[in-house]
Order: structure tokens, then C-alpha cells, then sequence
């Protein structure tokens, strides 16, 4: 039996237990695992009705005052807690990850001496390398699990750290559905004691005969580049094979999935991704959507951390989508603004950019275990965003959590249908005239080396022009055959890719360009922009193997293309017109239809009529926000009428169904009328207190009202108004705007329910038969929590109890609230009525 029949066995009972993945989940962190069943009972009850599929443990530091019921890390007593609350889960199905440590990266107090992260230098008296440990200590880390990180080079090592829970779940079968691995955030390590050999093992020459090229730190030569990047790629290989690798061996032996963050890594992170179960990327702080009314807390600095991009996603997703896995996992929003601020509304473009980045199994950052007799705020781990009970969205996240729910059942259950490939550059990286290792970092997307401006100005090309494509690697290069003239790998059931591109690089293995002219002479279209390659990767033999390359690039003399739509478009690959129209999306295939996530976050589009490429005699649109699916028939222009304002999503199938004579219309609600009569305003009794009521001409922020509480208040309060319609209006479908809503609204028009309205646009329909002549309108509107904790650090109160980092603002300084102004709250308007 060979290895791969075996890992199927080993894992196939797991797979066959009922996991909800549609559904939302969480990190959850557990303070010093100072927990207790009765309080992880109620918890998860709680985090079961709020719509979450499943929850993933991660033990971190303790919080004062509590060191009494410290549980220690690993110990019975933490085990048969765990146990308890993988029962408990099952019971509401709700799924348990757990990271495989305490905190971040891997390390801890078990490993035996030799095996912590090393680094390298090099004894000038005796020429040789010398290997010494960096001392970089887990991050976070939970009370007894303290100690040094590992050697992710070394696989003993790596075995030695997994030994501990390899005496765990050899002994009890405790239903953890997958295995976890947080983002590569080790520092300084360089080297393992047995790197010499590994070396010569896999480039096929000896470092030690290069001391020279070690020893420098500038002027190297081209062949000290070649011996670089021999060093760096071992390095990738290290990571792949010695960690990687053994970490999916031992959780398949367990009988589990795992997940793994690999970016950060000094390697190329695409075939690290393409060897566990559930790649995971990551979408760390915000951006400015061009969403009317969005925003954008102004603490976050983007010179800091980088923007979320897209192109950090498809590091995951392409390795998924080329091998067929099903899940592509996310960190998702992670410091998207600063503590007590996030709103719902900024957190569904993030979302929705990340599905459609090919995330489809979103995983929220993050839930803290907080027990629920503690009062506001409750335990907090020191990164926002929050998603537990003391949130200040908790009672609207159901809806939130429903939304991804609705994409996600799509997502999981539908096909890539990309048909371009680009090619990964990390040989030019890797073949610089630098020592230091170059991590491929997710948080300053432009800072890693591998996306250069070419690079990116390529990525950014191909979606401009409506082009769904996929990064791809050497190695997944190496293993590609062709299916029926179209590009397919074992045991892939893919095959939809047409094309490779590869980008302007100077440096392209040989093996490579071999398997580039196997794979075009076989039919697939080879794409080189601006220029050829110039040289192969490495030092050894590169002189021979140099001419063998000189000599077999002529075969791609005339495929060096500057006008790449053309050239596509030439070869009967087709970009979509959806981007120019200022729609992003995603195209995938289900039950033989194509199937499109389209979304609005660009502001370029409201309403108008849409082209896909695939030509249907009717389409369904699906509305993830609403439930709510609506059959359009197609007509001679093979158009769709589509109302899609900034800030909302949409899925559009094709149907086989034949048409009608007629195409379908739309509502794009194109008149307005503003809601302009005074407003009372009315207060809800809270833990902040009660501003008095009052009533308003204009609408404007909580915060400026005259009533000082007001400023300091968290909670609800409701603004009632009357208006007047015609019969010709009241003729008409109505949709109720309500402009800029700090944090979200519940609506009642003359008594009857509306909806709650928690994302851009703020708007909701009005059912036929509730507006009248004369109209009663209710809004209620909550707001975020950020203007009491203002007022809990003006009167010095006890909240911030946690050991480590406590609580720190976006930019990691101590967290005080009361040096920052109040945050806008409220109904801010203007109120329309579109029609």
C-alpha cells in the first residue's frame, strides 16, 4: 500500500464525522487555560445560537488575579477539559480545532537541548560554521508551556516537539477535527546542525567548501549569488520537507486535518501551503473601501503594517485550487481597528475581499474565553478585534455570521474555474546578492521581495483585464500533465488551466523550462512577458547546464509578449467585463453551471447592465445578505440587468432553463426622497447610564449633543419621526437608506418590523403594504462601546488585568482609552426614501 492510500485510511474516518464549515468560525483563546466545563458550557450554548460552526483553542498567557486556577498546559486535568469541551461542543455541532503549542510559533519547555531555533556564524579561526541557538522564547504563552522555540529545520527536532501530544491523542481519542499552525514568526534562525549535509544531499556539492561566500556581507560575486541561493532554497526545502511534511504525517497519523499559516516563511510558501489540509492565509488590519459612508480608523498605520491584499490570499488558495482541496481558511480580521471601534459594516468588505481572494472557511480573530459572571469588558486578549458576548455587535453578529454562512455553502460547495497560471519568481529573490533569508511576509504584501513592481503591476493587469488566475510553483510545475489539452495534475480532478505566464525574471530552473516546452507543445499557451529568462538557479554544474538552457530557450523565441490581453485573447482566453465595470468576483463551477460572487467594493458601480462570459438563457441571483433568490432571463444583448450598490454582494448562476421573450428589469430606486422632520430621540437605560431625551432638527453625532453623558454613553436609543407620501410614491417598491449609521439599526415603520440594517449600504426594503399616507418611523441604533471605555480609563478602572502584553492599541503602545476623542455614534443620516 503506498503512502498516499495509507494517509487517505488513517483520515477518512475523521472526515466522515458532521463538522458545520459553511458557518463562521473562531480563534478562541484560553487565558492561562484558567477555565472551568460549567463556564465552557454556557459558552458554547452561547456561541452555538449566535450561528459559529466551530471554534479553535489557543491557550495564551493568564490574566491577574486568577493564577490560583491556572490548569497546567497538557496535564490530566487540561486534557480531560479539553475532552469536555469536545463533548459539549459535539452536542450543539459546533467543531474544535486546537493550535498544536500554546501562543505562537511552535516551542516550548519539552524540547530536548540542541533542538531550539538555531542560527549560524562563521569562526573566522577555524573556517567552519558554528551553530547557536537564537533564544527567541513562544510568544503568548500559556503558563508551563514557556520555553524556547524549535528548529523548524530539523525534522528530530520537530518530532520531539510533537512527542507530547503524541502521548495525548495515542491514548484517548479526543474528536479535535483538525490540527493548527500559526504564521512562520520565527526570528533569526538561519541554520540546523545537520545543514552541511542536507546541502550536499540536495543541491550536490559541500557548503564547506564555500566559507568565503559566508563570511562576507558585501561584494558578492555571481557565483557567491548561485551558492545564496543553493543556501536559501535548502533553507525552503528544510521548512517543506523536515517541518511541513512531518507536521501533516503526524496529524494524519492521529487520525486528523490540519491547517497551517505559512506565510512569513523564507520559502516558497506556495508548496508549503500545497502540503497540509487547509491552507490558511491571513488578512491582518484595513483599508479604505470606496464605499459611501465607510470608515477607516485613522490610528491604523498602513506604513506600519501593510494594506490587506488580495494577492496575500491566492498565496493559500492557488495551492488549493490547483491540487482540488476543498477549504482555504483565513485569520480574518485581525486588528482591523483599534479595541471597542470595529464595526460590522467594516468587517464584511474584508470578508468579502477575502472570498474573493478564494477563502471560503473564515475563521474570525478572535473569540476570548471569558467567564460569563465578568463584567464588561470582560477577558480580552490583547489584539482586536472581539467577537465574544461583550462585544458591542454581539446581539447583530447572528446576522453577520448568517451572511457568511449563505456565501460559504456556495463557496465550499463549487469548482475553481481560473484558467491562467503565474508563475511564482522566487528564484530571482532567492539569487540576490544578500545573506539574510527572505520571509514572504503577508503584512507588507510590497516589503516582500518576490512581489516586485513588475510583479505586482502583472497581478494587478491580469484582474483589471477580468482575469482569473492561480500563482504557481516549480514544484507544482514538475508534477503537471495534460487531460484532454488541458493542464490537470495527479490526483488533481482540476483542469481548466490554458495558460502559463511568466512574469518578467532574469533567473528560471532548468527543469523548469524543460517541462514549459513539454507542457506547450502538448497545446497549453507559455507566456513570457517583456523578455526571456537569462540564467539558471545554483552553482552546481551551472556552466553546462547554462549552455543546455541557452540552447532549449529558443524554443521560446516567439512567445515573449508586452500586450498580454491580446495575446490571451488571441489564443481564446477571455477576460471577464466585470471588473471594468467596477465589479470584483470570483468564478467558480457547481453542478455544471457557472457560478459568480460578485461584489461592490470599488464604488465605480450602482446599477446597469452586466456581460458574463458565459452566456445562459436564465441566470439566478442569490442575495447572501437577504436569502433571497430572484430568476432573470437573458434576452438579445445577452445582458443582465443588475442593482448592485457599493458595498453589497451577490452570487449569479447560469441555469439551462430556457428564456423568456423578455429580459428581466430591475428597481435601481433612482429618486430619492429625504426624510428631513425633527426627531426625538430617546435613550435606553445602560451600563453607561441614560442621556436625557431630546429632540433634533439635524441629525448629527451623540458626542456633540449637549448632554455630556451622551458622550460617554454605549447602548441604544431610538429616534421616532412622521412623514407624509402621495399615492403616485406610494405606487412605488421602496427602499428605506439610511446613510451613515454608527453602529447599526433595528427599523419599525408605522409598527411593523423592517430589519436591522449592519453593513453598507445601510438600506432595507419596505415591504409592500407598510407604508401608508401618513408613516410612523422608528429607528433604534447601537453603538460601539469605545466612548464608555473612555469614560472606564478617565475614572482609572480595573479592566486591564492580563499578564504579557495586558492590552495594547493598534500600534502596540499601552492602551488609553481617555487620550482619544470620542468616536461618532448614532444616526448621522441622511435618511432617504429611494424609489
Amino acid at each position: 500500500m503506498n503512502l498516499k492510500k495509507l494517509i487517505v485510511l488513517l483520515v477518512l474516518p475523521f472526515l466522515g464525522q458532521a463538522q458545520d464549515t459553511p458557518k463562521p468560525w473562531a480563534f478562541w483563546w484560553w487565558p492561562a487555560s484558567a477555565v472551568n466545563k460549567a463556564d465552557i458550557s454556557t459558552n458554547l450554548q452561547s456561541y452555538a445560537r449566535a450561528g459559529f460552526g466551530g471554534l479553535h483553542i489557543i491557550p495564551i498567557y493568564g490574566v491577574k488575579g486568577e493564577e490560583a486556577k491556572t490548569i497546567t498546559y497538557l496535564s490530566p486535568q487540561w486534557v480531560e477539559i479539553l475532552e469536555h469541551t469536545v463533548n459539549e461542543a459535539k452536542k450543539l455541532n459546533l467543531g474544535i480545532d486546537m493550535t498544536l503549542g500554546t501562543g505562537w510559533p511552535f516551542g516550548g519547555p519539552w524540547l530536548k537541548p540542541g533542538f531550539e531555533a538555531q542560527k549560524f556564524k562563521v569562526d573566522s579561526l577555524s573556517h567552519t560554521f558554528i551553530s547557536e541557538p537564537t533564544l527567541q522564547k513562544v510568544k503568548r504563552a500559556s503558563p508551563g508551556a514557556e520555553g524556547y522555540v524549535m528548529d523548524h529545520f530539523s525534522k528530530p527536532a520537530v518530532e520531539n516537539y510533537f512527542d507530547p501530544f503524541s502521548q495525548v491523542f495515542s491514548k484517548k481519542n479526543i474528536g479535535i477535527r483538525a490540527f493548527y499552525n500559526d504564521s512562520y514568526e520565527v526570528y533569526g534562525a538561519n541554520w540546523t546542525p545537520d545543514f552541511p549535509a542536507q546541502f550536499l544531499k540536495r543541491r550536490g556539492y559541500s557548503i564547506l567548501d564555500h566559507m568565503d561566500t559566508f563570511s562576507k556581507k558585501t561584494n558578492f560575486t555571481e557565483l557567491d549569488c548561485r551558492i545564496i541561493s543553493d543556501y536559501k532554497e535548502t533553507i525552503s526545502d528544510l521548512i517543506l520537507t523536515e517541518f511541513t511534511q512531518t507536521y501533516t504525517t503526524f496529524s494524519h497519523t492521529h487520525k486528523r486535518l490540519n491547517r497551517n499559516q505559512a506565510h512569513g516563511s523564507p520559502a516558497n510558501v506556495l508548496d508549503l501551503y500545497a502540503a497540509v489540509d487547509i491552507p490558511e492565509s491571513e488578512f491582518f488590519g484595513s483599508k479604505p473601501y470606496n464605499i459611501p459612508y465607510h470608515y477607516q480608523d485613522s490610528e491604523y498605520k498602513k506604513d506600519r503594517f501593510g494594506e490587506p491584499d488580495w494577492k496575500v490570499l491566492k498565496l493559500a488558495s492557488s495551492p488549493a485550487n490547483i491540487l482540488g482541496k476543498r477549504l482555504v481558511s483565513s485569520e480574518t480580521a485581525t486588528w482591523l481597528g483599534n479595541h471597542f471601534k470595529v464595526m460590522l459594516s467594516q468587517i464584511k468588505p474584508i470578508i468579502d475581499e477575502s472570498f474573493l481572494g478564494g477563502v471560503n472557511h473564515v475563521f474570525y480573530h478572535g473569540i476570548t474565553y471569558s467567564p460569563p459572571s465578568e463584567p464588561f469588558p470582560g477577558w480580552l486578549f490583547y489584539a482586536s478585534t472581539n467577537f465574544n458576548q461583550n462585544s458591542h455587535f454581539w446581539k447583530e453578529l447572528p446576522l453577520l455570521n448568517k451572511y457568511v454562512e449563505n456565501c460559504q455553502k456556495l463557496l465550499q460547495n463549487s469548482k475553481p474555474d481560473n484558467e491562467v497560471l503565474v508563475y511564482f519568481p522566487i528564484h530571482d529573490l532567492w539569487q540576490k546578492p544578500k545573506l539574510s533569508l527572505d520571509p514572504v511576509d503577508v503584512h507588507a504584501i510590497k516589503k516582500s521581495g518576490v512581489f516586485t513592481e513588475n510583479y505586482l503591476s502583472l497581478l494587478d493587469s491580469l484582474k483589471a483585464n477580468g482575469y482569473q488566475f492561480d500563482f504557481v510553483s516549480d514544484r507544482q510545475l514538475a508534477t503537471m500533465q495534460l487531460t484532454k489539452n488541458k493542464i490537470d495534475i495527479t490526483p488533481s480532478i482540476l483542469g481548466t488551466y490554458k495558460a502559463i505566464i511568466i512574469p518578467q525574471i532574469k533567473v528560471l530552473p532548468l527543469a523548469t523550462l524543460k517541462q514549459l516546452i513539454k507542457l506547450n507543445k502538448a497545446g497549453i499557451l507559455v507566456v513570457f512577458m517583456d523578455q526571456l529568462p537569462q540564467t539558471i538557479n545554483g552553482f552546481y554544474n551551472w556552466a553546462t547546464q547554462q549552455k543546455t538552457f541557452d540552447s532549449l530557450l529558443q524554443h521560446f523565441k516567439n512567445n515573449v509578449h508586452i500586450n498580454l490581453t491580446s495575446t490571451l485573447e488571441t489564443h481564446g482566453i477571455k477576460g471577464e467585463n466585470l471588473q471594468k465595470a467596477g465589479l470584483s468576483f470570483i468564478r467558480k463551477k457547481a453542478n455544471g453551471q457557472q457560478q459568480y460572487f460578485i461584489s461592490n467594493l470599488d464604488g465605480k458601480f450602482n446599477s446597469g447592465k452586466i456581460k458574463l462570459n458565459h452566456v445562459a438563457a436564465s441566470y439566478t441571483i442569490f442575495d447572501p445578505l437577504s436569502g433571497s433568490s430572484t430568476i432573470v432571463y437573458n434576452n438579445r444583448d445577452n445582458a443582465i440587468d443588475l442593482f448592485l450598490p457599493p458595498g453589497k454582494s451577490v452570487f449569479i448562476s447560469t441555469r439551462s432553463n430556457p428564456a423568456r421573450a423578455t429580459a428581466t428589469m430591475v428597481n435601481a430606486y433612482t429618486k430619492a426622497l429625504p426624510l428631513k422632520s425633527p426627531w426625538q430621540l430617546d435613550f435606553k437605560e445602560s451600563i453607561s447610564g441614560k442621556p436625557k431625551s431630546l429632540v433634533l432638527d439635524s441629525l448629527i453625532s451623540w458626542s456633540d449633543l449637549p448632554d455630556s453623558l451622551a458622550s460617554y454613553f454605549y447602548g441604544e436609543a431610538t429616534y421616532t419621526s412622521t412623514f407624509q407620501l402621495s399615492n403616485d410614491i406610494l405606487k412605488s417598491p421602496m427602499l428605506l437608506d439610511l446613510g451613515d449609521v454608527r453602529a447599526s439599526a433595528s427599523v419599525q415603520i408605522n409598527g411593523t418590523e423592517i430589519g436591522t440594517s449592519w453593513s453598507y449600504p445601510h438600506t432595507l426594503t419596505i415591504p409592500a403594504g407598510v407604508l401608508k399616507k401618513s408613516n410612523i418611523l422608528a429607528i433604534t441604533v447601537k453603538n460601539t462601546s469605545f466612548n464608555y471605555v473612555r469614560l472606564l480609563d478617565k475614572n482609572k478602572g480595573n479592566w486591564k488585568k492580563f499578564h504579557d502584553i495586558n492590552i495594547v492599541n493598534i500600534n502596540y503602545q499601552p492602551f488609553d482609552a481617555s487620550i482619544s476623542p470620542p468616536e461618532p455614534s448614532g444616526l448621522l443620516g441622511p435618511v432617504l426614501l429611494r424609489y
